[in-house]
């Protein structure tokens, strides 16, 4: 009996987090977040960053709240940022999106909110020039886009020696399909980051502690895909590239780029790898509620051979 108690926890459980995790991609944040976007065009930006536009209307489509502004006014737009958040304890969300200066502007917002100690919970950088600023410690998670053999952007901020949350950079050099006056209105760009947003807006990030940042070159013709970070593991014997990006169901090419690497090399077993992973806080949550569940429910005596040691947990960088 008790096992079957078990098994449907169990099975409950694993419903409850396939739930969640596909809920974000398409649900309203719900009344218990107040989630605001500040989404800044470049120089010409009504012209040339007109890509913005169509990602706010995604956004409000979604239930955020997001607007579209010229990058000059981020001082004004980080005061109002500041005020809401104040208005709105314990519930706002900031976000900051930008492209080309506007990326500038993001950032330079950000620090000021950093003086202000409001945190962004996500910031978007699509783009940015090659003058753009580190990314200061409040930023929850930074995702850039850029492409490294663009002149007019060309951009990547780099982490300052303070930050501690999620950091992808993810170079699109290779995808000659778009140039620094197109990425920002690319479809693929703009369904790989729209998720991102509506999780950001309704689940805070896990506890502050070490983490791994990615940076990874995506190949002509591969999708654009955005990773929330990365995680440790060993490799096993004769393992390659391909075969452990198999294991975690990811593309070889970015285990090999991250691991420096060829497809087909054999690893050595118990190498540490970098291997790519979705920040996944509805599988957490799953945990505590089965094991809040299972509270006071003791194994069937003499099922000692059916317990499994808990799995290590992975180190991370």
């Amino acid at each position: 009996m008790r096992r079957a108690a078990v098994a449907l926890l169990m099975l409950m459980a694993v419903a409850i987090s396939s739930a969640s995790q596909a809920a974000p991609a398409g649900s309203d944040p719900g009344p218990d977040v107040a989630p605001r976007v500040y989404i800044f065009r470049g120089d010409l930006g009504i012209f040339f960053s007109t890509g913005m536009d169509l990602l706010a209307a995604e956004l409000n489509q979604h239930g955020l709240t997001a607007g579209v502004y010229n990058w000059e006014n981020w001082k004004a737009l980080a005061d109002d940022a500041i005020a809401y958040y104040r208005a709105h304890p314990g519930r706002a969300r900031i976000m900051l999106a930008g492209h080309s200066r506007g990326g500038d502007g993001l950032i330079a917002m950000a620090w000021r909110l950093q003086s202000a100690h409001v945190p962004v919970a996500l910031a978007v950088a699509v783009d940015a020039t090659r003058v753009v600023g580190k990314v200061p410690p409040n930023v929850e998670r930074f995702i850039n886009f850029y492409q490294s053999n663009n002149m007019l952007g060309g951009g990547a901020a780099q982490p300052s020696r303070n930050f501690h949350g999620e950091y992808v950079t993810v170079n699109l050099a290779d995808h000659i399909e778009m140039t620094h006056v197109t990425i920002d209105k690319m479809p693929a760009l703009h369904q790989a980051i729209v998720p991102k947003f509506i999780e950001a807006a309704r689940y805070r990030p896990p506890p502050p502690g070490q983490r791994i940042m990615l940076e990874y070159r995506v190949p002509a013709g591969a999708p654009i895909e955005v990773w929330d970070g990365g995680m440790q593991v060993a490799a096993g014997a004769d393992d390659t590239a391909d075969t452990v990006a198999h294991r975690y169901g990811v593309p070889a090419w970015v285990v090999a780029q991250l691991n420096n690497v060829a497809a087909d090399e054999r690893i050595g077993t118990n190498r540490p790898l970098v291997v790519p992973r979705m920040a996944n806080t509805s599988v957490a949550w799953a945990d505590t509620f089965v094991a809040l569940l299972l509270t006071g429910i003791k194994p069937d005596p003499g099922a000692e051979s059916d317990q499994t040691e808990p799995g290590t947990k992975v180190s991370q960088r």
